[in-house]
């Protein structure tokens, strides 16, 4: 399937897909403060409390109001003003952090307060995520969604390694409540393109069907699609594997390898600049025509990464951080193929709905895997259970490839979907 030979969705003109680049460029304005939070947040917590557990549950806290909320949030996606929800999101966002700030300032903070503020920012994240998603195709044509997706990919991944460094060098000169502004201040910046452009609606305004019929829609849009339940199953699996990696590396690289700050950012440079090539590569390029094969390919190649930063020997960040960047390269082919096959597969007024429930089944075990990993770190070292993680999925994935439904995904998406009306 290639995507390029296709039309143009109804309502994505010029105008509309400049519009498009304005608001994302506000998104990531916002997504640096928000990177910047992150780390120091996290890096936080890792010091004060040595628990491998407390980072589990602040993993925990962000992601499972995304999983539980984004298939009945989607579906408000597709019934709300988009604009208006993303908008608010942000805001709301940006008063939570200032809120975290004024406890830094006042002094004696507990954690049970930032795990609190984090499970807040979740919920919000789970409005604002499903609504941003399901923009996109509807002011992007479609022959452009692969490679905006891997340009998002790729800023996205700029941000992101740019983050941590800022981050890393501010721990040294201002305290947490200080840097913490940065985020509140992104937020805000991010509101300006949003009061200025014109985000177009899909639905169509003769329909009044029930939130619980959208949902169920939702559903069965993705039970029918031919592999795609399969292809989701396979990803919540995945994912539940590599959830330990991303909740645990900043305990893995200060007590499993006695590092500090300085290491787990530049861990963490090597691994979003591996996002950001992977980024790259899908953005000049339309995409790869056989997807599903690029996507089991490329998740061979990451969990490659995996065994080999849990076979880091103690101290040796130089290695870790070239096995992350091998790992991570290839996380923006996955991601990207697979959003591109979903997006060109689903009607656009039924985005929100579909897509916050793919998201959400994929992610659905991710949650688990964040408590589990701080239990199972309690009794065996970090190594190993990277290690365990990294066979398990090579496994699942060469069962899945020949026993599954998967390769039919590639027939997804054949007809070009449409759009009506718009909204302020």
């Amino acid at each position: 399937m290639n995507s390029a030979n296709l039309g143009l969705g109804a309502q994505s003109d010029p105008s509309t897909f400049r519009s498009y680049l304005f608001f994302w460029s506000g998104q990531l304005v916002s997504l640096l403060g928000s990177s910047i939070a992150q780390f120091v947040i996290i890096w936080w917590i890792t010091v004060e409390t040595g628990s491998a557990m407390y980072l589990s549950l602040a993993s925990f806290l962000g992601l499972a109001p995304m999983v539980l909320l984004s298939p009945f949030t989607g579906v408000l996606a597709d019934r709300w003003n988009r604009k208006a929800l993303i908008f608010t999101a942000d805001l709301l966002q940006a008063l939570a952090t200032v809120a975290l700030i004024l406890l830094f300032a006042v002094g004696n903070i507990q954690i049970w307060q930032i795990l609190a503020i984090l499970t807040l920012r979740g919920i919000l994240q789970a409005f604002h995520s499903p609504t941003v998603s399901a923009i996109i195709p509807s002011m992007v044509s479609r022959d452009k969604l692969s490679r905006i997706n891997g340009l998002n990919y790729l800023l996205s991944g700029a941000v992101a390694l740019i983050g941590p460094v800022i981050a890393a060098v501010l721990l040294g000169f201002w305290e947490i409540g200080q840097i913490l502004w940065i985020d509140a201040l992104t937020f805000l910046v991010a509101l300006v393109p949003l009061l200025i452009i014109t985000i177009p609606s899909v639905r169509k305004k003769q329909e009044q069907s029930s939130f619980k019929t959208e949902l169920v829609q939702g559903l069965t849009f993705i039970k029918k699609a031919r592999g795609l339940l399969s292809l989701l199953i396979l990803a919540a699996a995945l994912n539940f594997l590599l959830t330990p990696l991303s909740t645990l590396l900043p305990y893995y690289v200060k007590f499993d390898h006695l590092g500090e700050a300085t290491d787990l950012a530049f861990v963490t440079v090597f691994l979003q600049g591996g996002i950001l090539a992977g980024g790259l590569l899908m953005s000049i390029t339309k995409g790869f025509k056989n997807k599903m094969t690029a996507i089991v390919i490329s998740i061979y190649v990451i969990f490659a990464g995996y065994g080999l930063i849990a076979l880091t020997p103690t101290g040796l960040f130089w290695f870790m951080a070239t096995s992350a960047l091998i790992l991570a390269i290839c996380l923006p082919i996955a991601n990207v193929s697979t959003q591109t096959i979903i997006q060109t597969a689903v009607p656009l007024e039924m985005q929100g709905r579909v897509g916050s429930v793919a998201t959400a089944l994929a992610s659905a075990a991710q949650p688990f895997g964040m408590i589990l990993s701080g239990v199972i770190v309690e009794l065996t070292k970090t190594a190993n259970l990277f290690l365990a993680c990294t066979i398990t999925g090579i496994l699942i994935l060469t069962i899945s490839w020949f026993f599954t439904d998967i390769r039919h995904v590639e027939l997804l998406g054949q007809e070009e979907p449409k759009s009506q009306d718009g909204e302020g």
